[in-house]
């Protein structure tokens, strides 16, 4: 990687901030890219996981199932049982989970974080995520987390009911 792009990326506030930073550059260019063709996907599919880390990173970003735990007073395999009976919001990460920050509230667990979850009609954890922290034409475009903090909690489960379905909102 050429110099000032080099010094650019070690001077990235994380560890994951200088990887993404050098990656997109290296692909923006492909020169440092070695492949005999390089893969038209790769720039789109930096990008993509960059837009996912920063929504999380704009709500407190996620959380070790350790840091969680402690949080809500369990074992971290309290958490992983409260996981897999789809009781909060987790995303896997390859070799373990975290869990998104903004299902937090002063005491535990927002207020509706389960009934959200229950009504989902889409297993994907990103696309959960996404309808959490984007707006939705079914709730005036306002952010469904947003509306839970404020307590609007029947809305956000019927929007959450209906997310991912095909037609008019």
């Amino acid at each position: 990687m050429p110099r000032d792009r080099l010094l650019a990326a070690v001077g990235a506030s994380t560890d994951t901030d200088v990887l993404f930073s050098s990656l997109r550059e290296a692909a923006a260019i492909g020169a440092e890219i070695q492949l005999e063709r390089p893969d038209p996907l790769t720039e789109a599919l930096l990008r993509g996981a960059e837009m996912k880390r920063n929504m999380l990173k704009g709500e407190g970003g996620a959380l070790s199932a350790q840091q969680l735990a402690d949080h809500l007073g369990i074992t971290p395999q309290g958490l992983g049982r409260k996981r897999e009976r789809n009781q909060v919001f987790w995303l896997d990460i390859g070799d373990g989970y975290v869990y998104p920050a903004f299902q937090i509230g002063k005491t535990g667990l927002l207020r509706g974080i389960r009934e959200v979850l229950n009504a989902f009609t889409v297993d994907d954890p990103w696309m959960r995520v996404n309808f959490m922290l984007t707006g939705d034409a079914r709730l005036g475009s306002e952010r469904p987390i947003d509306l839970l903090r404020q307590g609007e909690i029947d809305d956000v489960v019927v929007a959450a009911a209906a997310y991912g379905e095909h037609g008019a909102a």
